[in-house]
């Protein structure tokens, strides 16, 4: 049997990839079905991934971000009382600044851990309804979210 000459091997074999990266792009596709908004719910340390592609609505909500904030506001801030209050009206203003919307993420992300009940970190919450825990990505939480679904 003769060998087929290599630039049909490499055109069979990118075919072959093609297709693995079209059914991949499917697979994906289906992932994403019907999910129009997803909140995650995670601390500083935890890294939240999620596909730049996909077209949802997402919040990420860090609850412990408060004592972020306590940081910003006390870094620089000198010991001695009357510095420390000299040094606070010269930077109040963009101490505020950099505070106010850390302030509102946190805040609305309590109000929201509050509205799912959500008891413990990471969760994922999918289309307002569905709540996945132990996942920090998006995509791990999904495809456990339809699993599980498909189980039933």
């Amino acid at each position: 049997m003769q060998s087929l000459p290599y630039s049909i091997r490499c055109l069979g074999f990118a075919a072959l990839v093609c297709a693995g990266q079209a059914s991949h792009a499917q697979s994906s596709a289906d992932l994403y079905a019907g999910v129009t908004t997803v909140e995650v719910f995670a601390n500083m340390a935890m890294q939240v991934s999620s596909n730049p592609n996909a077209h949802y609505k997402m919040s990420v909500y860090r609850l412990d971000a408060m004592q972020g904030i306590e940081a910003i506001a006390n870094k620089g801030l000198p010991q001695n009382e009357a510095e420390a209050r000299e040094w606070v009206k010269k930077n109040e203003a963009r101490i505020r600044k950099e505070t106010k919307p850390l302030v509102q993420s946190a805040v609305a992300g309590m109000l929201q851990a509050k509205k799912y009940k959500i008891d413990r970190l990471p969760a994922v919450v999918v289309n307002n309804r569905y709540v996945v825990y132990g996942y920090a990505n998006v995509d791990h939480a999904l495809m456990a979210l339809r699993a599980k679904s498909q189980k039933k």
